[in-house]
């Protein structure tokens, strides 16, 4: 259903029209125009960025050794590993926190001369616990004789909390990605609040010599541990390499060097699942990352993971941004919003084939149950929203809401309304509430509520999403006071489809679908083409299929009589009846159809508007 009266959300598309020669480009990169224009409209303009766009290598990887205190928390760990210290894993509930705890406890095992019998993990309870490293996790450490504590996608906004570990005696190394939090000086200038502790290793911290800040945790966790474990850029080139060719030949290595080699394999595909589900934009090292990810995931040998792919259906099959962020991601997900996180952490850690298929069902489940969830949820906003007057930032609060799908259902309203939205429900304590916020690319989230920092008791995320909490009594004036701070423009609340070129289906050829194909992965900061058309007509029937009748097939021609295969997912008998006699304008997106095993040209409509 769309949005009601006065929350109607005005939809445009507009064609990119940045200029290069594009001709030019496409002979001396090898590749169509199209793919180059594409790459243009994403930004890149010399053939040298473009050609790293398309030939991508794991030696485009950023420095470890770069990332603050990267070094010296490597030193330390080292130390601490070697004298057999006990050392506990402290990660997050989402799939960024747990993939990054796994990459810890299994390089750290695999380094601790106990072979792992030192090093152990725990993951904070949504609900009793809330984000982060807190206190009863310092407290619960501390009594099980526990001497170094790491972070992992937590860490930078718990000076409080690391203070208190350091006062009981322990060691404290934080490994994050969020923002540091800070305060104003007198001049109005910024003061980072860093953690004092032996180590914090944040590539969003000032002065940060890391050239890129926009990785996510578990990729911040797999540097450091390519210093322990004394990987470089080439070593991982040439072994996710040979793995992808299965050309590393049998028995050539054995015991302790094959298990370093593969520990490395598997955190590679950690880090391009955490890259997508915590939507990090799939640019600079993200693109390696995730590309060299997906494909060693296809062949992976963790027997969680192994396990989630065939519940889904996806063992054999090329594995891409959406199966992550839309089927795999979301399970390991559940485990933190309706369960306990420590679940998705044991997945991910299983031993056996019988211990990883058993938590992967019961993961699917709670993924399901959380999906019905959220549907009720979501409705219950829409209703409560839709009664008030249009305002620029949404902010919902629904006591009934299940506290951890408060940043799933802000995420429906924001691609609904097409504006930041701010979901807040019932913290369990008296008085209080939680609060998760998801927002649009020209809103920065976590600058909004440093914004309004005096009504809230707890805050952080980064600029696209934040959790905080704050006193039910602040409620309306975080409202008030968030809208009358927002400075976004009337033309920044609509829905705008960007139109990377206006190609014919006259154009449309296996060669070009390839060429369109090698500049995958597609995902956030390098989303999946878009072309446009005008005027198009159907011929013959429209066939309607699936339980749901969802999905439409037709053949349509353009002016000169040209032909081409054509679906659209979506209800299937409004869509006949809206454009049966009419010509069409279509947004969509070439693909190659092997049904049956046959291949033939098909395009999916993505977008449409009967004229």
């Amino acid at each position: 259903m769309p949005p009601g009266p006065g929350w109607e959300v005005e939809s445009s598309w507009r064609l990119f029209t940045k200029k290069a020669d594009f001709a030019a480009l496409s002979k001396e990169l090898n590749i169509d125009q199209v793919a180059v224009r594409i790459m243009r409209n994403r930004g890149l303009e010399t053939k040298e960025s473009m050609d790293s766009f398309i030939n991508v290598s794991l030696r485009q990887l950023r420095d470890p050794a770069l990332l603050p205190d990267a070094k010296k928390a490597c030193a330390f760990l080292e130390k601490k590993l070697a004298d057999g210290a006990p050392i506990r894993v402290i990660g997050d509930y989402d799939v960024d926190g747990i993939t990054s705890s796994c990459i810890l406890v299994k390089v750290l095992s695999f380094l601790e001369k106990g072979g792992g019998k030192n090093i152990s993990a725990s993951i904070p309870d949504r609900i009793t616990d809330g984000y982060g490293l807190g206190i009863r996790l310092v407290e619960e450490a501390h009594e099980e004789g526990v001497d170094t504590i790491i972070t992992c996608d937590n860490g930078i906004a718990a000076a409080d909390e690391i203070a208190y570990a350091e006062s009981l005696g322990m060691n404290v190394i934080v490994t994050d990605h969020h923002e540091v939090p800070y305060v104003l000086d007198e001049d109005g200038a910024r003061k980072e609040i860093i953690p004092e502790c032996e180590a914090v290793v944040d590539p969003k911290r000032e002065g940060c010599e890391y050239p890129f800040a926009g990785i996510c945790g578990a990729v911040v966790a797999f540097k450091l541990c390519m210093l322990l474990l004394k990987a470089d850029n080439a070593e991982l080139e040439k072994l996710c390499g040979s793995v992808l060719t299965d050309s590393r030949g049998s028995g050539t290595k054995r015991g302790r060097e094959q298990e370093r080699e593969e520990l490395l394999c598997e955190c590679m595909q950690l880090c391009a699942l955490a890259t997508v589900c915590d939507v990090m934009e799939l640019l600079d090292e993200n693109r390696p990352i995730v590309s060299f990810g997906l494909k060693l995931m296809e062949k992976t040998k963790n027997k969680g993971l192994r396990a989630l792919l065939d519940i889904k259906d996806l063992t054999g099959k090329k594995l891409t941004v959406y199966h992550m962020g839309f089927l795999v991601g979301p399970c390991l997900n559940s485990s933190g919003r309706i369960d306990k996180a420590m679940e998705g952490l044991a997945l991910l850690l299983a031993e056996s084939d019988d211990e990883a298929g058993s938590i992967a069902a019961k993961l699917d489940l709670l993924n399901n149950e959380r999906k019905h969830m959220t549907e009720v949820s979501t409705k219950e906003a829409a209703l409560l929203i839709e009664k008030g007057t249009p305002v620029s930032v949404i902010v919902a609060y629904l006591p009934s809401c299940h506290e951890s799908l408060a940043g799933i259902v802000a995420g429906r309203l924001r691609e609904r309304y097409a504006r930041p939205a701010f979901v807040l429900t019932d913290s369990g304590v008296r008085g209080m509430l939680k609060g998760s916020g998801r927002s649009t690319p020209e809103y920065h989230m976590y600058e909004s509520l440093h914004a309004v920092e005096d009504l809230l008791s707890k805050y952080g995320g980064h600029a696209m999403a934040a959790g905080f909490s704050l006193r039910k009594e602040n409620l309306e004036e975080f409202g008030r006071r968030l809208n009358e701070n927002c400075s976004l423009r009337p033309d920044e609340l609509t829905r705008t489809t960007y139109i990377d070129a206006d190609m014919p289906i006259s154009y449309i050829s296996h060669s070009v679908i390839r060429d369109i194909e090698r500049l995958e992965p597609f995902g956030q900061g390098n989303s999946k083409p878009v072309f446009g058309l005008l005027g198009l007509k159907i011929l013959g029937d429209i066939r309607i299929f699936g339980a749901n009748r969802n999905v439409s097939k037709f053949t349509l021609t353009d002016d000169r009589g040209v032909r081409i295969s054509a679906v659209y997912f979506g209800d299937g008998d409004a869509f006949r009846k809206e454009v049966t006699g009419k010509k069409l304008n279509i947004l969509y997106y070439p693909q190659i159809d092997d049904y049956s095993g046959q291949e033939r040209l098909q395009i999916k409509i993505l977008e449409y508007k009967a004229v």
